[in-house]
């Protein structure tokens, strides 16, 4: 999308109802921050909701334990887990975020497979390599994995400590140690983590970009910075174009401009090894600013940083750890792929003259029979293919086992298809589950909106009240989800790409530099799920309409309207939201939603109102508010504008802020008040954390307030 230059930055409402919550949070705990957009406050063993974070209070607390001397900070990026994830794996065929090397099976991208990336040994990690890696449960563990959380800032040590660190390297040399030490000390950064950088990046002997020569000239780029590309020769080029374009014609230039460049990360909030490759902190945007895209570097960098720092005896330091925390994450810890082969349905069965071979508990000769496969009419679908030869099998009535795949009397077919149906997700956080059955490992997780094709829908997986269908989704990965969750597709709300040269995928409704998600190609095929809206009324952001969608892979987000077409080439059509007016006789309340004004409360009622202000002033305009007084035959209501807690009229970050507070009991509200039935938008009778979301989607305009 061309950009128009400006100089506002419209954020998000979102941003702002976020951001309020943590300045109402900050000030009562006295850990406000100004410089990030996450939540960041000192654990003290109490305030970790274990509810919302399952399984980091014990592993924190066993840390703190070892070393009384070391302090974690929670942080609470705000982000949903899963559509991070759904982020992070983006990229099939062009440029993926995460990119892993010497690795087979679970390891690596179904979608992609052996494709080569970057100099050709590597290839696109998978969903649950991802998923592994960014789970910082299975890092919270008394050893240098830890560190990749560590805080990043200086840390007093001499020039002979740093020349100690970077023995049997290509860099051993007091004036280099120097160098590094002092630009560190210059800038606040840990020069421990610059050592494991550059021999993450160059190896202990210096790789290709460390030094080169162009025109009789020396460069050096020794942290790799711009080296990217999917070949050598392109790597190296872009390698040596960046030493170019900084100076870097020594290495004490290209230390410095490498030490700035970090510190260009630390400033920015990235300010731990894991944050630096996972651009997780939402101040400056996410995901796009990612140092590199080796999945393991943050680990093995850590690895190397460790070592460093127990060889100058720096680990009884008061040392700060940063432990990212993302909402709805699983209960337990994302697993390893270790050991795992193909994880995807795939029909097997028994060959023609053979039957009565045996399902099993566990992958071995040893487990004990679940069931006898009959004979070659038995549908078996095999979910899992270890990596030592045996396979996860389940029945068509939800029995499961194993067996080993033997040829002389098994053999794979042609996958089962009854139907080739375009269908939706209707819900949010919908588990895609590599079988039928909850109990089986889940590939991905879908969002409300997403475009899927059912390929099975004659429901002969039904057991236990629950029917699966299986389905398969737009970048060939195939599962089973519950049919409840699976509707029809609203056509009228599908729409493609049209932009020469790609469409950006935004976190907030602006064109700013910030908010950059990925980049959408032309073609890519969308459903809009909701728009920006102010008030309930589409408004636009720097001369844009913005529509909320969501892409075949289930990364949600923002994009200007004008480059979204219709299957007959036409613009989309602005959202309406439903106006509703209720009269309750019991209690002489009329409620309203956050787009009704006077006029349809008259046409409710019909007949000819009498209207003032709550203040007693009389009401000449056409916008009402909570606590308006109406006077119908005589007989005297208050208005409940449903959402507008706070009584001005409008829904907007005040009405957040007024629940926030109760919510963290810093105020009281009277449950027999008006306020406190505006804020109850989910009508349950209480008010919680499921009204504050749903303020929040009225305000991003992916969610109506009702009535009914």
């Amino acid at each position: 999308m061309k950009q128009k230059n400006t100089l506002s930055k419209v954020i998000s409402m979102l941003t702002i109802c976020t951001l309020l919550f943590y300045i109402i949070y900050n000030l009562l705990t006295g850990t406000v921050n100004a410089a990030y957009s996450s939540n960041r406050y000192t654990y003290d063993g109490n305030n970790l909701d274990t509810n919302a974070y399952p399984g980091f209070k014990e592993r924190i607390d066993s840390l703190k334990q070892s070393h009384p001397n070391w302090t974690f900070t929670i942080m609470e990026t705000g982000l949903d887990w899963n559509q991070v994830i759904t982020a992070e794996t983006a990229g099939h065929w062009g440029s993926p975020l995460n990119l892993i090397q010497g690795k087979s099976g679970a390891w690596i991208c179904a979608t992609c497979g052996d494709h080569p990336y970057d100099n050709g040994s590597w290839k696109h990690a998978s969903e649950m390599a991802i998923r592994y890696y960014m789970d910082p449960r299975n890092w919270l563990t008394d050893n240098s994995n830890l560190f990749q959380f560590l805080q990043l800032d200086y840390i007093e040590t001499t020039n002979d400590q740093i020349y100690n660190a970077l023995s049997n390297t290509f860099l051993h040399n007091i004036d280099y140690a120097t160098e590094i030490n002092e630009a560190c000390k210059e800038t606040n950064v840990n020069p421990y983590y610059v050592v494991a950088r550059v021999i993450q990046e160059q190896g202990t002997g210096g790789g290709s970009t460390w030094k080169m020569e162009s025109d009789g000239v020396t460069y050096y780029n020794l942290f790799n910075i711009g080296a990217s590309g999917n070949s050598y020769d392109e790597i190296i080029a872009n390698a040596l174009a960046t030493a170019k374009s900084r100076g870097w014609t020594s290495i004490k230039a290209s230390i410095k401009g490498g030490v700035d460049t970090l510190n260009a990360y630390i400033n920015a909030g990235q300010n731990t090894q894991y944050l630096n490759k996972f651009d997780v902190e939402p101040y400056g945007g996410t995901y796009s600013r990612q140092y590199m895209q080796n999945i393991e570097a943050p680990k093995n960098e850590a690895s190397r940083m460790y070592s460093c720092m127990v060889d100058a005896g720096l680990l009884n330091q008061s040392l700060n750890f940063i432990i990212p925390v993302f909402k709805n994450m699983p209960g337990t810890v994302s697993q390893s792929p270790d050991g795992v082969g193909e994880i995807y349905p795939k029909n097997i069965r028994v060959k023609e003259g053979h039957s009565d071979v045996m399902l099993r508990d566990e992958p071995s000769t040893n487990g004990k029979e679940v069931a006898r496969i009959a004979d070659s009419s038995v549908i078996l679908l095999s979910v899992e293919r270890l990596s030592n030869g045996w396979h996860k099998v389940v029945l068509t009535d939800g029995t499961w086992g194993y067996l080993k795949f033997d040829t002389s009397y098994l053999e794979e077919i042609d996958d089962i298809t009854n139907c080739y149906e375009q269908k939706t997700i209707n819900a949010d956080n919908v588990s895609m589950y590599a079988g039928p059955g909850s109990e089986q490992t889940v590939i991905t997780t879908l969002s409300f909106g997403q475009s899927i094709t059912r390929i099975d829908n004659t429901g002969r997986y039904t057991f236990g009240g629950t029917t699966w269908d299986r389905i398969l989704l737009a970048d060939g990965r195939q599962g089973f989800v519950e049919k409840k969750y699976i509707s029809d597709q609203d056509s009228s709300q599908l729409f493609t790409i049209r932009a020469d040269g790609g469409l950006f995928l935004r976190s907030s409704a602006s064109t700013s530099e910030d908010n950059k998600i990925r980049l959408l190609s032309d073609g890519t095929k969308v459903t809009r799920i909701g728009s920006y809206t102010v008030n309930g009324k589409e408004e636009t952001v720097d001369g844009y309409y913005w529509d909320y969608i969501i892409t075949p892979d289930g990364a949600k987000g923002y994009v200007a309207r004008n480059y979204l077409r219709d299957s007959n080439g036409n613009l989309p059509e602005a959202f309406t939201t439903k106006v509703e007016v209720e009269i309750k006789e019991e209690n002489k309340e009329i409620l309203v939603t956050p787009n009704a004004d006077i006029d349809d409360i008259k046409e409710k009622a019909g007949s000819e109102l009498y209207m003032e202000r709550a203040d007693g002033s009389y009401l000449e305009n056409k916008v009402s508010k909570t606590g308006d007084k109406v006077w119908i035959n005589d007989v005297q209501y208050t208005v409940v504008k449903m959402g507008d807690c706070s009584g001005d009229g409008v829904i907007n970050s005040a009405d957040l802020l007024k629940i926030q507070k109760y919510l963290l009991k810093v105020i009281d509200m009277d449950e027999n008040s008006v306020y406190y039935v505006a804020s109850d938008t989910t009508i349950d009778n209480s008010i919680n954390s499921a009204d504050l979301l749903k303020i929040q989607k009225y305000l991003l305009g992916v969610g109506e307030i009702n009535i009914n």
